[in-house]
C-alpha cells in the first residue's frame, strides 16, 4: 500500500477507484504552466518572454494485495519551450512494490537513484519553483531523469530510513576512439541513509514542505559508484559521488512553520571532466497561512576550469490549496562559467500547480 499511501496524503484521490478490500487503482494528473522572463532573451536583446507547461503528467498507480503495489507516471517536460512543440513524451517511473516485512519494502523497476534528499523529492512537493537540477551531475547517458532501471531495498529501522539499489547504470561499450567503458558490465551501486531526529519522512518522493503540526529534523548521506563508467581525454574513470544534506521543517504557532534545506554534493569523473565538481544549494521559507517569502540559493566549483556556477533565487510562493494548487514565483540571478568575469543572467519566473 506504499504508493497509495504516498499520493493520498497529499491532495484527495482524483479517480480512485476501489477494486476490492485491498485492491486500489488511483488516477492523478500534474500541470506546471509556467511564464518566464529571460533578461536579453529577444532576438534583439530585450527581455524574452516565454508560456510554456514546465510538466505534464498522468500518474497512475495503486495496490493489489495489501503488500504489493505499483507506481507509473509519464511526463511530456517543457512543452511549448522556447516554441518547441515537440518535446519527448515517456515514462517517468515504473515501479512495483511488494513490502517483505513491516516497514521494508523490496522495489524493482525504473526509480530515482537514491543519493540525497533532493534527488528523491517529488515534483508535487517541492518548496521551491523547481529543483537545484544544475547540481544533479549524474554520468550522462544514465538512465532518464535522475530515474533508472534496477531493484531497491527500503525501510526503516528505529529513527534511521534506507535505501539501497543495484542499477544498470553506463553500458559496458568500447568507444569509436578505442576506449572501453565499464569493461565487464558492471551495475550501478547507489545507497541513501537518513538518521530521523524529529518525526520522520516516510514518503517514497520526499517533499520540500508538509504543511506539518509536527517538526521534523533529519540529516542524511548517500553514494553513487560504478566502475570504470566514464571515458575522457584523460582516460576511463570509476563514476562516483557523494552527498550529504539537512532537512527541517519547524512550525512556529497557529499555520506557520519555518523551512530549511541545504545538500552538498562531491562529484568525481575525471579530473579532466566539466561535471566533476563540489556544489550546495541552501533553501530557507517561512509559511504564514498561504503564504511563504523564501529564498534559495546554489554554488558548483567545477574541477575544470571556468566551470563553476553561482545562483541566487530570491521567490514567493501563494499556498491556495497546498500541494493540489498553487502558484510559486523566483527571480534567478546567475554566472557561469569564470563567475568573476560572467555576466549576470536573469530569469523571473511564475509558476501554477495543479495535482489532482
Amino acid at each position: 500500500m506504499v504508493f497509495v499511501a504516498l499520493l493520498t496524503a497529499l491532495p484527495a484521490a482524483a479517480g480512485k477507484i476501489q477494486l476490492g478490500d485491498d485492491a486500489v487503482l488511483n488516477v492523478n494528473v500534474l500541470l506546471h504552466p509556467q511564464m518566464q522572463l529571460v533578461k536579453n532573451g529577444a532576438p534583439v536583446g530585450g527581455v524574452g518572454t516565454d508560456f510554456f507547461l514546465r510538466r505534464v503528467r498522468l500518474l497512475v498507480f495503486g495496490s493489489i494485495t495489501k503488500r504489493l503495489s505499483f507506481f507509473i507516471d509519464t511526463d511530456q517536460p517543457n512543452f511549448g519551450k522556447n516554441g518547441d512543440w515537440n518535446p519527448a513524451f515517456y515514462i517517468q517511473d515504473a515501479t512495483v512494490a511488494y513490502e517483505v516485512a513491516d516497514k521494508t519494502w523490496l522495489e524493482a523497476g525504473f526509480i530515482l537513484a537514491p543519493l540525497s534528499h533532493q534527488a528523491l523529492q517529488g515534483a508535487i512537493a517541492l518548496n521551491t519553483v523547481d529543483y537545484h537540477s544544475d547540481l544533479i551531475r549524474y554520468p550522462l547517458g544514465v538512465g532518464k531523469v535522475w530515474r533508472d532501471a534496477g531493484i531497491q531495498v527500503r525501510g526503516f529501522a528505529g529513527p534511521l530510513t534506507y535505501r539501497a539499489a543495484i542499477l544498470n547504470g553506463v553500458e559496458g561499450s568500447r568507444l569509436e576512439n578505442g576506449q572501453v567503458v565499464n569493461p565487464d558490465d558492471l551495475p550501478r551501486f547507489v545507497g541513501h541513509a537518513r538518521y530521523n531526529v524529529l518525526g520522520r519522512e516516510e514518503d517514497l518522493f520526499l517533499r520540500g514542505i508538509y504543511f506539518t503540526d509536527h517538526p521534523l529534523l533529519s540529516f542524511g548521506v548517500g553514494g553513487d559508484y560504478q566502475y570504470s563508467a566514464i571515458a575522457t581525454a584523460s582516460g576511463v574513470h570509476d563514476a562516483v559521488a557523494l552527498a550529504a544534506d539537512v532537512f527541517l521543517d519547524l512550525p512556529m504557532g497557529a499555520d506557520q512553520e519555518l523551512i530549511f534545506q541545504s545538500n552538498v554534493f562531491s562529484w568525481q569523473q575525471g579530473f579532466d571532466n566539466p561535471r566533476s565538481g563540489t556544489g550546495f544549494f541552501v533553501e530557507l521559507g517561512y509559511r504564514i497561512g498561504i503564504v511563504e517569502p523564501l529564498i534559495s540559493g546554489e554554488y558548483f566549483n567545477g574541477r575544470v576550469d571556468a566551470q563553476d556556477l553561482l545562483t541566487l533565487r530570491p521567490g514567493f510562493n501563494i499556498w491556495f490549496q497546498k500541494h493540489t494548487f498553487n502558484l510559486k514565483t523566483e527571480v534567478a540571478v546567475s554566472r557561469a562559467g569564470d563567475i568573476s568575469h560572467a555576466t549576470t543572467g536573469i530569469t523571473g519566473t511564475a509558476q501554477l500547480q495543479l495535482f489532482y
